[in-house]
């Protein structure tokens, strides 16, 4: 069983490691800005209103299908509005842009990519262990392992990462962090985690009073249960404070309580849990290291999506795959040929006219606009899509 002292040590290891993976990250990011299209976030900047330096991050998180490009300037410009609220607003010039712009962006990258990845993990194991508390009899044993595996969570993953957040964000409070994470996590719309934050936070506070009732039924006096039954209300205690003031480390626990949970099995892969047939190797889902990896997963993933929602879906991911290619240095007629290959064999795809479709599609895009070119690309990819791998008539 973890004592506090070998969570306190697991949470500077954390630390070391977070110290040394975002110095990789913003110089990578750094030196990636220098070689985005300038006409293209220049054009993302025009559509959007927002700087230039702002639009060319939020060009890199798009590529990088961490989230699309509006959602990444949305992000972005929420910060310099609360920055500017708190009186340390950014000064309004290039480098000064550019400097926000980098150090946020690696925020954006971590959260929403390496950190949700890994936190839907951790709760997935967590799930398997909150089942106990159906039971008609919860086990103390149970109890007092369940509080000691959502503390390791909680204390050595999430807390060291809230707190060099809030170190880093000039005058930001508990509940500023709170949205920032809150929303990475749950994947809601700002109102509506700002709408349900209260009643999670006492439905957290309900969930470990529950557990501290079922630590009260032993009688050993263990002081294992002890301790844990200590540990329970210090927690409910910190977290019935106000956001703004609430504690690192109960609002790391609160950020464990309102991950979602996984319907059924929690240790069951969420794409076995869609119907996606085994793609290769016998595996359940694609290697996911290539943007070919990622769209694979997604046209498997779209198909029991009503159609316009999948319509939507399918040309966000298929422009994220052009616009690596792009980024890569492919025309975008040839970043069409490669996508319809590689889906083809991906996809185990049968009696695809494949050089009658690159030879017509080629000639659509060369007829249209420089400006028009994606758009087009994408929509002849959706088509192929639609056709070779649904089985569906194009309209």
């Amino acid at each position: 069983m973890l004592q506090d002292p070998d969570l306190e040590k697991l949470a500077v290891e954390s630390r070391q490691r977070l110290v040394q993976e975002f110095a990789e990250t913003h110089a990578d990011l750094r030196e990636r800005s220098r070689r985005i299209p300038t006409s293209e976030a220049q054009q993302l900047a025009d559509n959007m209103s927002c700087p230039f330096q702002i639009a060319s991050l939020a060009y890199i998180i798009d590529m990088d299908g961490i989230l699309n490009a509006r959602e990444a300037v949305n992000l972005l410009s929420a910060e310099l509005e609360r920055l500017a609220s708190v009186g340390e607003e950014v000064p309004n010039l290039p480098g000064n842009v550019m400097e926000f712009a980098l150090a946020e962006g690696r925020w954006i990258e971590y959260i929403y990519g390496k950190f949700i990845r890994e936190m839907e993990m951790k709760v997935r194991e967590l799930a398997n262990s909150e089942g106990f508390l159906e039971e008609d009899s919860p086990a103390v044993e149970k109890a007092v392992a369940l509080i000691w595996s959502r503390s390791k969570v909680a204390e050595t993953f999430v807390a060291p990462l809230v707190e060099a957040w809030l170190n880093e964000h000039k005058k930001s409070t508990s509940e500023d962090m709170l949205m920032f994470f809150g929303l990475a996590i749950t994947k809601w719309k700002r109102s509506t985690l700002k709408g349900k934050l209260s009643h999670l936070q006492r439905r957290s506070q309900a969930f470990f009073r529950k557990l501290s009732v079922i630590l009260s039924s032993d009688t050993s006096e263990s002081a294992t249960v002890d301790q844990s039954t200590k540990r329970l209300n210090e927690l409910v205690e910190a977290l019935g404070k106000p956001f703004d003031e609430m504690s690192i480390k109960a609002a790391a626990h609160l950020l464990v309580h309102i991950a979602p949970r996984k319907i059924g099995r929690g240790d069951k892969s969420a794409y076995v849990a869609v119907g996606a047939a085994s793609t290769r190797g016998n595996k359940a889902e694609p290697d996911l290291s290539s943007p070919f990896d990622f769209l694979e997963r997604d046209v498997l993933l779209a198909k029991r999506r009503p159609e316009v929602e999948r319509k939507e879906f399918l040309m966000d991911r298929i422009g994220r795959v052009l616009r690596f290619l792009k980024h890569q240095g492919s025309a975008v007629s040839e970043g069409v040929e490669r996508v319809l290959k590689e889906l083809e064999d991906r996809l185990h795809l049968e009696d695809v006219p494949m050089e009658e479709l690159i030879d017509r599609y080629q000639a659509e895009i060369t007829g249209v606009s420089v400006e028009m070119q994606e758009e087009v690309a994408a929509k002849q990819i959706l088509d192929y899509i639609t056709i070779y791998s649904y089985g569906e008539v194009k309209e």
